[in-house]
């Protein structure tokens, strides 16, 4: 016999309470559904990272309950939607890029200038994903902060501070496995 206390809560109880204000019992739902999001998110698309587009996409859910808003039905078809529109998003946004041609007279901040002679580092860079490499770009060459940095991304502050933390764990470990004469501080 279950007491009212090992009564584990409905999603839609814990999106009521999260829209009441009580926002810690969100990562609930992550617990529930990171697993299922992420593969949402690799049958969606494998242009970007899945990690990056579920933790947008609870972003903006978990935003969206925070001003009153989101799912009132069911909790998987919102956040499946979400990770879609996200993916969708980025898509476009970097559909419309305009791809400017290089010359002499290109300026000493533009994104290619400032990698183009990385020395040693030059293979384990190039061999992490391009967002990656944008984010490091942003972040370490750029010194841009954080929130400038997620404008650039098309994401929120969050999701930009995370991608960060991944590329640069990931430009540690192809350090690592590229360069022998690296000692790497964690």
């Amino acid at each position: 016999m279950t007491t009212a206390n090992n009564v584990r809560p409905t999603d839609l109880e814990l999106l009521e309470r999260v829209r009441q204000g009580e926002h810690a019992v969100f990562g609930e739902l992550w617990h529930r559904y990171q697993g299922w999001a992420h593969h949402v998110a690799r049958s969606t698309t494998s242009r970007y990272d899945a990690q990056d587009i579920v933790q947008e996409a609870f972003a903006k859910v978990l935003s969206s309950l925070r001003n009153g808003n989101g799912p009132m039905l069911g909790f998987a078809h919102y956040l499946r939607t979400a990770i879609r529109n996200v993916a969708a998003t980025w898509g476009a946004r970097d559909s419309r890029a305009t791809v400017v041609p290089f010359n002499e007279d290109t300026a000493v901040g533009s994104y290619e200038f400032e990698v183009t002679d990385l020395g040693e580092l030059e293979k384990p860079f190039r061999s992490l994903p391009a967002r990656w490499q944008r984010v490091l770009i942003l972040t370490s060459l750029q010194d841009l902060p954080m929130a400038a940095v997620a404008a650039d991304l098309g994401m929120t502050v969050g999701a930009a501070t995370a991608l960060a933390a991944r590329a640069r764990r990931g430009l540690r470990l192809a350090l690592a496995r590229n360069c022998d004469e690296f000692v790497l501080a964690a």
